[in-house]
């Protein structure tokens, strides 16, 4: 009787409780994140967790729990990421605001499906966003922020990895290679070998900035020498200024620079990173800057919850 009532009170794959110590934790860890963001300037957004399924275009609903609202009829579905939303509220409450807006955020998201090794489908994302602005300094700003958030939550041992996520593209178009989905795929997976056979002569020098991550004033160099193109070297340009400004600013953090990426993020554009925390192979904070309603924007999230797992 007691095995069977116990079968029954299960949660769902990726959902848990949260008890004593790991609550008060977590909340503690919250309120720390949140009070370095309004220090900065930010102001306090709460977004509702289920939205009509019609606000969001398709790509945008992947992995995302559904439902139907018994009132209206119509389909719901339960946000599987904050920034998203914001969309909405600038093309409704937040439409006559004067940017630049500074934003930050808390709450869960739900996802359908987890690929990570311990499968939480249920997150809490503390986030920290600029909407409509045009310059680097704002992803500066971004990331500076984030990080001394992180250190405020004593995170120890971080590194932080960049990619450009339009370089690929623009690097292919200037050497007039052939942009095509099995070589992207070669770059994205690191495969030597494919990214030779599709890419003939110039395969060496792709291969070499699809590995090389730990080095970019040397990586830097060696495409400045081959390869000469105003596009190219103003995307190299816009990584040597953040690393020259994590040199400044946190020296003690590690930064790698993979300038490909692997496309891990759907919607970033210019530039995105992930932030990891010693050997924790998921990264704990990821960013960047993406489109939202015609206007620019960058920002980051926290995921609360692989901090506890730290």
């Amino acid at each position: 009787m007691t095995q069977n009532l116990t079968s029954k009170q299960l949660l769902p794959v990726g959902f848990y409780d949260l008890l004593f110590d790991e609550a008060e934790k977590s909340h503690e860890n919250i309120n720390l994140a949140l009070a370095s963001f309004f220090k900065a300037g930010y102001r306090l957004i709460k977004t509702p967790l289920v939205e009509f399924e019609d606000n969001f275009s398709r790509d945008e609903v992947r992995n995302s729990f559904r439902a139907t609202d018994v009132i209206s009829g119509r389909n719901l579905i339960f946000r599987n990421d904050i920034t998203l939303q914001i969309s909405r509220l600038l093309a409704t409450r937040l439409k006559q605001a004067t940017l630049p807006l500074k934003l930050c955020y808390v709450g869960d998201v739900l996802c359908a499906k987890s690929d990570n090794l311990y499968a939480d489908r249920q997150q809490t994302q503390v986030g920290v966003e600029i909407i409509g602005c045009d310059s680097e300094k704002s992803h500066l700003e971004i990331i500076e922020i984030l990080l001394e958030a992180l250190k405020k939550l004593s995170m120890k041992n971080l590194l932080i990895e960049f990619s450009l996520p339009n370089f690929l593209e623009i690097f292919l178009s200037e050497i007039g290679v052939e942009k095509n989905a099995d070589l992207i795929d070669a770059v994205m997976t690191k495969n030597l070998s494919a990214i030779k056979m599709l890419a003939g002569k110039n395969g060496e020098i792709i291969s070499k900035i699809a590995t090389s991550n730990d080095d970019l004033e040397n990586l830097v160099k060696e495409i400045s020498t081959q390869i000469k193109s105003e596009k190219i070297s103003a995307e190299l340009a816009k990584a040597q200024k953040i690393s020259q400004f994590l040199q400044q600013k946190f020296g003690e953090i590690s930064t790698r620079f993979d300038l490909f990426g692997d496309h891990g993020s759907s919607y970033h554009n210019e530039i995105s990173f992930d932030v990891f925390c010693g050997d924790f192979t998921y990264p704990i904070a990821r960013g960047g800057r993406y489109k939202i309603e015609n206007a620019n924007a960058v920002g980051a999230s926290i995921y609360m919850n692989r901090l506890r797992k730290i």
